[in-house]
C-alpha cells in the first residue's frame, strides 16, 4: 500500500523530464563541491544534481534511487544516469545544536578509531561506547543508518561511509546523509 506521504515526495515522470530538460539546457548553478564531485542547484527547483567521480558513491545512489521509504537515512535520489550523475532532493542545514552533537560524536569516534588501530566503523564505536552521553535522537538516526547500510548489501560500506558533519543535513524534518 502506498502512503500519501510517500506520494508527496515522489517525482512524476513529467517532473523528472522537466528537470532533465533544465539540466540539458544548463539551467543550473554550482551549489557546492567536495573531493569527489560537484553539486548543482537546478533553477526554480528544490532538487539538486551531483556529478561524482567516486564509483562507490554512485553505486549507492543507483541502489537507493526511488527507494526513500526503504533507505530513509539517505537523501532521496530520484534519478541516476547510468554513468556518474544523479538527481536528489535538496536538504536544509543542521541546527547549531545538531551540528555540535555530530561534531562531538565524530571527534570521539576518531579518538576511538586511533586507539583501536584504524579499521573501525562509526557503528563499531556506537556499539562500544558512542551511545553514552550522545543525544538519543542522534543515536536513533545512527541505528537507522546502520540498518540502511546493512540493507544495501555493499561490502565494507560501513567502513567506507564518508561520515562527517558536512555530509549530514535535514530533509523532511529528519537527519539524512547527503554524501556517502
Amino acid at each position: 500500500m502506498i502512503r500519501l506521504k510517500q506520494l508527496i515526495h515522489e517525482m512524476t515522470d513529467d517532473d523528472l523530464q522537466r528537470i532533465l530538460k533544465k539540466i540539458r539546457s544548463k539551467q543550473f548553478r554550482l551549489f557546492g563541491q567536495g573531493d569527489n564531485g560537484r553539486v548543482y542547484e537546478i533553477d526554480g527547483e528544490d532538487k539538486l544534481f551531483k556529478i561524482t567521480t567516486e564509483q562507490d558513491e554512485y553505486q549507492v545512489a543507483e541502489l537507493i534511487v526511488d527507494r526513500y521509504s526503504e533507505f530513509s537515512t539517505f537523501i532521496p535520489v530520484y534519478y541516476v544516469d547510468g554513468n556518474n550523475m544523479y538527481v536528489m532532493a535538496k536538504a536544509s542545514d543542521l541546527s547549531g545544536m545538531q551540528r555540535d552533537n555530530i561534531d562531538q560524536f565524530v571527534e570521539k569516534y576518531k579518538n576511538y578509531a586511533r586507539s583501536e588501530g584504524g579499521e573501525v566503523s562509526i557503528f563499531d564505536y556506537l556499539d562500544a561506547d558512542g551511545a553514552r552521553n550522545t543525544d538519543v535522537r542522534f543515536v536513533n538516526f545512527l541505528r537507522a543508518l546502520q540498518r540502511d547500510v546493512q540493507k544495501t548489501g555493499i561490502s565494507n560500506l560501513d567502513l567506507d561511509l564518508d561520515f562527517k558533519t558536512d555530509n549530514i543535513m535535514v530533509w523532511n524534518n529528519k537527519l539524512v546523509m547527503i554524501d556517502w
